[in-house]
C-alpha cells in the first residue's frame, strides 16, 4: 500500500512518467532552439545548486521526524518494516522539498460541516506517519498552485487561493489558524489571497447542534443540556477554527448566554501538526538568506505561537484573560469598551459560558449607518483602544478581526475571543514607550538639534526592545533614525518627499547594517503586526481618512503628559513657559558656562594652528583587517612553498642527502603555514569577543 502511494505521488510529480511519455522533470530539456537549451541548462544548474543546500537540511528533518515517531515503546507498524520505512522516508523528503522549493501538485476535496469535523477527529487518532505524509503533500500542493498563479491574472490567483483555503480546511484547525494569520498579512500576500483567506476568520463550517449538545452535557457532567439550560440553540451563531458558539438561556437565572463549544480531538491534531510546522520553521531558518538584513528566527515565532495555541484551547484560561482585559479598560477614559461577563460555574476547559451581548460587525457599514453611529468616531476609538493595549497596558488582543471586534447599538466596542492574548516583556514595553516618545513627542515641528536628540533616543529604544543588536554601528543607526523621524514628521505636515530616496541618502550605512544583520524583531511583534493589520482593515473600512499614525500623535502626547507632569496641566504650562523664555535651570546654566566653553575652544584651535596640538586618527577596523590579511598571506605563501618543495623532492632525481634536506625544508614551510593558520583562527576568535551581536531577551 505504501509503495502504491509512493508511485502515485511520483507520477503526479513527474519523477516517473506514464507509459509513452517522458518524465516531467526531463521534458523541459527537449527543446529545439539554442536559446531554450541555454535556459533549460541554467534552470538545471540552479536546481542542482539548490539541492546542494536544501537536500541535506530536508534529510535531517525527515530523520528527526521519523526517529521521534518510532523511538517509543510501541512504535507504528511501519517503523518495524525497513522497506516501508525507506519508502516513507523518500516520500516525506520529496513532499518536504515541494513545500520548501515549490515543486508540488495535488487536488483538494472540500468537506463541509459534520463530514469535516469527523475527518479532523479521525486524523487526530490516525497514524502519525500517515498524518506527516498528508500534511507535507498538502503544503506542497499549495506551494505549486501559488507559484503557478504568481505571474498570471487575478482569476488564476483567486483559484489558487481557494485551493489553498480548502486544503487548510481539510487539514484541520492547526492549519486553519495558519490561514487566519496569513489572511492579515497584506504585506506578504496579494489581495486575491487575502480576500479568500479572510473567510477562515469567522466562516469555518460548523458541526451539528446535536454534537454540540453532547459535548456540553459531557463537559458539565449532566445527562442532557436541559438540566442546565432552559433553551439551547440547535444552530450556531458563529463558527471558527477551534469551536463554535450557540445561544442559550440559563435555567438557574434566566440569563441569556452564549456558549462556546470546542471541537473534538484538537490536542491530538496539534501534537502531530506542530511537529511538522516546527520542521518547516527549522528548514526556513537554515535556508533563509536574510538578504534584507533582519536576523529573524522562525523558530522563536513558532515557539511563541505554539504556547499561545495551547493556551487558546483552555477556555478557563480564556475566561481569566477576559476578566483581566475588562479590568484594564475599566480605567480607560472614554474607551467605551465592553467585554462579556464569564460564568465559571457553567464553564470547563472545553466549554465556555458567557454573557450574550447583542452586537454586529464593524464591517457591516449599512448597519452602522442605520444605527446612526459616527463612522469616523468609531474608527478613532478602535485605534485608541489598540494603542491603549500596546503602549499603556502592554497586554493586547492578538486576533482583533471583524468577528472578534464588534459594536453594539449604543456605539460601544465589543471584544470577543480572548484565547489568544499576549503581553509585552518589561524591556519591550519600556523600549516601545521610549520609541513612541522619540517619534511623537513635540509634534510634527522639529529642529536639527532636537532631531539629533530624538534619533539617539529612538536608537536606545529599539536596542532596549531587543530589535537592535548591542554591538551595532551606532553612528549608522542614528543616521537612519534621523532620516526616519524627519520623513515621519514631514508626512505629518503633509509635505511630499522631494529629495533623494533613502538608498541614495544612506546607501552605504544601509548596506553595512544589512550585511551585519543587526536587526531582529521579537516573536511578540508577529502578533502586534497581525493585530495592526486587522485593526487597519476595520478602520479604513469605516473611514477613508483613517491613519493610525495620526491617531497615535494625540494619544502619545497624553501619555507623555502623564509620564512627565502626572497629568497636571499647570505643571505642563509652566514647563512650556520656562522653555520658551529660557527661565529654567538648564538654560541658565548653559548661559553662565558658555563663555568658559568658548574660551576653551579658542585655546584648542590656536594650539592646533601653532602646531602644539596634533590630531592623530586611527582606524582600528582597518588595522585589524590589515593584520589579518598579513597573517593570511603568510599562511598562503608558506603552504605554497611547502607544496613546491614537496614536488621538487618527489619528482627531481636527487641523491639521498639533498632529497632529505628538501623534504625538511618543505616540512618547515608547511609547519610555518599551519602555525599561521592557527594564529589566524585565534585572531578571529579574539576579535569575535569584542564584536557583540547580542540582543536583549
Amino acid at each position: 500500500m505504501v509503495r502504491r502511494i509512493v508511485l502515485i505521488a511520483a507520477v503526479a510529480q513527474g519523477y516517473i512518467a506514464p507509459r509513452g511519455l517522458a518524465p516531467r522533470a526531463l521534458r523541459p530539456l527537449r527543446v529545439t532552439t539554442l536559446e531554450k537549451e541555454e535556459t533549460a541548462v541554467a534552470a538545471a544548474t540552479k536546481e542542482t545548486a539548490d539541492r546542494l543546500v536544501v537536500d541535506p537540511a530536508i534529510e535531517a528533518a525527515v530523520d528527526d521526524l521519523l526517529n521521534e515517531e518510532c523511538a517509543v515503546e510501541e512504535p507504528e507498524p511501519e517503523c518495524l518494516d525497513e522497506e516501508k520505512m525507506a519508502e516513507t522516508r523518500g516520500l516525506l523528503a520529496r513532499l518536504m522539498r515541494r513545500s520548501v522549493v515549490s515543486d508540488a501538485g495535488g487536488d483538494a476535496d472540500v468537506a463541509e460541516g459534520e463530514k469535516l469535523e469527523a475527518g479532523w477527529e479521525k486524523r487526530g487518532k490516525s497514524s502519525s506517519i500517515r498524518r506527516n505524509v498528508e500534511v507535507w503533500k498538502a503544503l506542497g500542493g499549495c506551494a505549486l498552485k501559488v507559484l503557478k498563479a504568481r505571474k498570471q491574472g487575478s482569476e488564476e490567483k483567486t483559484a489558487a487561493a481557494t485551493f489553498a483555503r480548502d486544503k487548510l480546511l481539510t487539514l484541520g484547525p492547526t492549519f486553519v489558524k495558519l490561514g487566519q494569520v496569513l489572511s492579515t498579512r497584506s504585506d506578504v500576500l496579494p489581495s486575491e489571497y487575502i480576500d479568500v483567506l479572510k473567510s477562515l476568520q469567522d466562516d469555518v463550517p460548523a458541526f451539528s447542534g446535536a454534537r454540540a449538545k453532547e459535548i456540553v452535557a459531557r463537559e458539565l457532567g449532566v445527562a442532557d443540556v436541559s438540566e442546565v439550560f432552559s433553551a439551547f440553540g440547535d444552530e450556531p451563531i458563529a463558527a471558527a477554527s477551534l469551536g463554535q458558539v450557540h445561544l442559550g438561556t440559563l435555567k438557574k437565572t434566566g440569563q441569556r448566554v452564549a456558549v462556546k463549544v470546542q471541537r473534538a480531538g484538537l490536542k491530538d491534531l496539534f501534537a502531530t501538526d506542530l511537529k511538522n510546522l516546527r520542521k518547516l520553521c527549522e528548514l526556513l531558518d537554515k535556508l533563509d538568506p536574510k538578504s534584507d538584513g533582519a536576523d529573524r528566527s522562525y523558530i522563536d515565532v513558532f515557539d511563541e505561537s505554539e504556547k499561545l495555541l495551547y493556551l487558546e484551547i483552555d477556555y478557563l484560561n480564556e475566561a481569566r484573560n477576559a476578566d483581566r482585559f475588562r479590568a484594564d479598560f475599566a480605567g480607560a477614559e472614554g474607551a467605551q469598551v465592553r467585554v462579556p461577563t464569564m460564568y465559571y460555574e457553567f464553564s470547563t476547559p472545553r466549554v465556555l459560558t458567557m454573557e450574550y451581548i447583542d452586537s454586529f460587525k464593524l464591517t457591516d457599514i449599512d448597519r452602522v449607518e442605520k444605527e446612526g453611529l459616527d463612522r469616523a468616531d468609531l474608527a478613532k476609538r478602535i485605534a485608541d483602544s489598540f494603542l491603549y493595549q500596546i503602549v499603556d497596558t502592554a497586554y493586547f488582543h492578538c486576533d482583533p478581526h471583524p468577528g472578534n471586534l464588534c459594536v453594539d447599538t449604543a456605539g460601544n466596542l465589543v471584544y470577543y475571543d480572548f484565547g489568544m492574548m499576549d503581553e509585552l516583556k518589561p524591556n519591550v514595553k519600556d523600549g516601545f514607550k521610549e520609541f513612541c516618545f522619540a517619534l511623537f513627542e513635540g509634534g510634527p515641528m522639529i529642529d536639527d538639534i532636537q532631531l539629533g536628540v530624538k534619533a539617539k533616543q529612538l536608537v536606545d529604544a529599539v536596542e532596549t526592545m531587543g530589535v537592535l543588536a548591542k554591538g551595532a554601528d551606532r553612528l549608522s543607526c542614528e543616521q537612519l533614525a534621523r532620516y526616519f523621524i524627519r520623513s515621519f514628521k514631514d508626512k505629518q505636515l503633509g509635505k511630499k518627499s522631494e529629495g533623494p530616496g533613502i538608498k541614495s541618502t544612506l546607501g552605504t550605512e544601509l548596506q553595512a547594517l544589512t550585511e551585519a544583520q543587526v536587526f531582529r524583531f521579537p516573536s511578540t511583534f508577529t502578533f502586534i503586526f497581525r493585530a495592526v493589520a486587522s485593526i487597519d482593515g476595520i478602520g479604513k473600512g469605516l473611514d477613508d481618512k483613517y491613519d493610525l499614525g495620526k491617531f497615535a500623535q494625540p494619544f502619545v502626547e497624553r501619555l507623555v503628559d502623564r509620564a512627565k507632569y502626572g497629568g497636571d496641566s499647570t505643571k505642563k504650562s509652566l514647563s512650556i513657559f520656562s522653555k520658551a523664555t529660557g527661565l529654567n535651570a538648564e538654560d541658565v546654566n548653559t548661559a553662565l558656562t558658555s563663555p568658559k566653553k568658548i574660551a576653551y575652544l579658542e585655546d584648542t584651535v590656536r594650539a592646533i594652528e601653532t602646531g602644539q596640538l596634533k590630531i592623530r586618527v586611527r582606524s582600528l577596523e582597518n588595522e585589524m583587517a590589515l593584520t589579518r590579511l598579513g597573517t593570511q598571506s603568510k599562511a598562503t605563501t608558506s603552504l605554497l612553498l611547502s607544496s613546491l618543495l614537496l614536488n621538487v623532492a618527489t619528482v627531481a632525481e636527487l641523491s639521498l642527502v639533498p632529497q632529505v634536506a628538501v623534504f625538511a625544508l618543505a616540512a618547515g614551510a608547511g609547519a610555518s603555514g599551519l602555525s599561521a593558520l592557527l594564529s589566524l583562527s585565534a585572531f578571529d576568535k579574539k576579535a569575535a569577543k569584542y564584536t557583540s551581536k547580542e540582543f536583549n531577551p
